[in-house]
């Protein structure tokens, strides 16, 4: 069994890589099997979390597992090989969650957003802010980067600008939402950010921060206007997706929700209209995981000269 640190991923996968992945993985999901996750929680506040996925097709199975102290995170994901069962390798997830979520979302963003997106607006300056927009920008050639948070986004507009060649600058939030084609919300704020009214007509709607039962990002206007809502795991959000989890009954219909497989697949019930909102909640799976410690696994056989099992 081999071990892969987080420098080695940061050296091994790059952006286009873990879209191209998750795309892949997502477009098989049904063929797999899902582990929803487990959270464990000691009287000292140290909680322990897992959740995993198997993937036929790739040859692999596996779980993250990850640490909470004080609000810090610590992930290494196992990796199996579903033809011998033996465990092929152990890898540090820090560097691989921001990639595995942020190309999620560019999955999410490409099979939804209208294609003339023009204005990209993150809500949340942190980890998460700086790994989506790189991946967004991927999939959609955005004219302007419009940045929010309450601490930050001075520092971030500039830094994006000078890394990636396009204009940002920062605004408040409510600017935010109100000017984005795309809009990402990558922040950890128990309440919601803005009011759903201010939502342009088209936008596409990214709540990415929030993973938990008992918070949240959009508020029910947000939720009640969206002509579509995508999810990556119904069952996982369910229980999780706070965002929809916390709505006032008849704000929307868990039965009319969607899968982000079926919108890559292309067997979702729904055709994009040019006017209409559309929300992708992500929670992060374990598929997304599991996928892209494989192609890590991969690669690190080729750049090593390891013997692989898959």
């Amino acid at each position: 069994m081999q071990l892969i640190s987080n420098q080695q991923i940061s050296e091994l996968i790059t952006t286009a890589d873990a879209i191209g992945a998750m795309r892949e993985a997502f477009a098989a999901a049904g063929q797999g099997a899902h582990q929803g996750r487990v959270r464990t929680s000691a009287s000292n506040g140290v909680a322990l979390a897992m959740m995993g996925a198997v993937i036929p097709g790739a040859g692999i199975a596996g779980a993250k597992i990850y640490t909470t102290i004080n609000g810090q995170f610590k992930f290494v994901i196992v990796l199996f090989s579903t033809r011998t069962g033996a465990p092929l390798a152990t890898i540090e997830g820090d560097t691989m969650t921001g990639l595995r979520t942020a190309a999620a979302t560019a999955v999410a963003c490409d099979a939804l957003a209208r294609p003339q997106a023009e204005v990209l607006s993150v809500i949340g300056t942190g980890v998460q802010a700086r790994s989506h927009v790189p991946a967004l920008l991927q999939v959609r050639k955005f004219k302007q980067i419009l940045v929010a948070g309450r601490s930050g986004q001075q520092e971030l507009a500039a830094e994006l600008t000078r890394t990636l060649g396009v204009p940002a600058r920062a605004v408040d939030i409510d600017e935010a939402a109100r000017s984005a084609d795309v809009l990402v919300t990558v922040t950890r704020s128990a309440t919601p950010l803005f009011d759903g009214a201010l939502l342009r007509a088209g936008s596409f709607v990214a709540a990415v921060g929030a993973s938990k039962a008992a918070v949240r990002e959009l508020d029910d206007v947000a939720v009640r206007r969206a002509a579509a809502l995508f999810v990556e795991w119904k069952p996982q959000a369910q229980q999780e997706a706070g965002d929809l989890l916390q709505c006032a009954p008849g704000t929307f219909d868990w039965a009319n929700v969607m899968e982000l497989a079926q919108a890559v697949d292309g067997s979702a019930p729904y055709q994009r209209q040019a006017d209409d909102i559309v929300i992708y909640k992500g929670i992060g799976i374990g598929l997304e995981d599991v996928a892209l410690a494989g192609l890590a696994y991969r690669k690190a056989c080729l750049r090593y000269g390891w013997q692989s099992e898959v």
